[in-house]
């Protein structure tokens, strides 16, 4: 199938450069200029500008840069299920991972989607909400497993409770608020979250809120796990995570949770996609043997009829 104009259009956004795009795709610099070319008459705009730092985005091919990566999301996840249905199991998925999800659920999968599916490239991100949104919705991502809350969920994505979390407050060996057993004790503590925006910090606030407390500081955010985790073991930081995976980091990076009596309900634990695209074979595979593992766990989202199987609408 030949390059259809737009995907020429990304790899020159991508690669910074006409030159680096004809690498990239491997074209002569002449046919990527000239595709490029009969792109900008066919749509009456100019794209680029050329610049000391290669091809600069207009504003039109700002304007036309999500769109255009949708579509060619679209026309490679039409292609593999084409391909499915001619019998071949190639193609490519690409998923974004809470670090739970990834490092509790994602091995309960793993093997058994690579037996079934041994030709397909899979890519692993790691990403926080809200960030991974934008990659979801011009199909970078086929979709993701995060915290997600339920107040002002965007109409465009779809959301579908996997698992149910507990928050436990963690402090490194020896800290001072290691033995509390009230929120209250840790009201004026300096927090360390994801973000100011995820579902963690939006729980903590609501614990808070319910006790009559302060909102909490939050000052530092990191939106890795493990550079939470060890900025909380080398500092007086305060954080919140999963009770669900605590007995796997607790010894190794030496953090320890604090046994307040209150209990901090997490947000679900869903599965992200964008509510007008379908998953190829193999994402669709992928996204079914997650839901499976996820519900399997203690926490686990019933399903209507009260069995753990799958939901129709992964």
């Amino acid at each position: 199938m030949y390059l259809n104009p737009l995907r020429i259009f990304l790899a020159i956004v991508d690669s910074g450069s006409q030159h680096g795009a004809a690498r990239v795709l491997g074209l002569s610099q002449p046919a990527v200029t000239k595709a490029l070319k009969r792109l900008e008459a066919d749509l009456d705009v100019r794209l680029f500008d050329r610049s000391v730092h290669g091809a600069e985005l207009t504003e039109f091919g700002q304007a036309l840069l999500q769109h255009a990566r949708l579509v060619d999301a679209e026309l490679k996840a039409g292609l593999d299920t084409l391909n499915h249905i001619k019998g071949e199991r190639q193609g490519s998925v690409s998923v974004a991972l809470a670090h739970m999800p990834a490092t509790v659920i994602m091995p309960r999968a793993l093997r058994g989607f690579r037996l079934d599916w041994p030709d397909v490239r899979l890519r692993i991100a790691a990403s926080v909400y809200p960030f991974l949104l934008p990659q979801i919705r011009d199909g970078a991502l086929d979709f993701a497993i995060s915290p997600a809350p339920l107040e002002n969920w965007p109409e465009d994505l779809v959301r579908v409770p996997l698992l149910t979390t507990t928050l436990v407050p963690v402090v490194r060996i020896g800290h001072p608020l290691a033995k509390a057993t009230k929120l209250s004790a840790l009201a004026d503590a300096d927090w360390v979250l994801p973000t100011q925006e995820c579902a963690t910090a939006q729980a903590l606030r609501k614990a808070m809120q319910v006790e009559n407390l302060p909102r909490p500081s939050c000052l530092v955010t990191c939106e890795t796990f493990t550079g939470l985790v060890t900025n909380i073991s080398a500092s007086d930081m305060v954080g919140l995570v999963p009770k669900e995976m605590l007995h796997s980091i607790s010894g190794a990076i030496g953090v320890v949770e604090v046994p307040v009596g209150e209990r901090l309900q997490g947000a679900d634990l869903c599965l992200i996609r964008r509510r007008a695209g379908v998953l190829t074979p193999a994402a669709s595979a992928l996204a079914d043997r997650l839901a499976r593992a996820a519900r399997a766990l203690p926490g686990g989202v019933l399903e209507e009829g009260g069995s753990r199987g799958r939901d129709p609408s992964v």
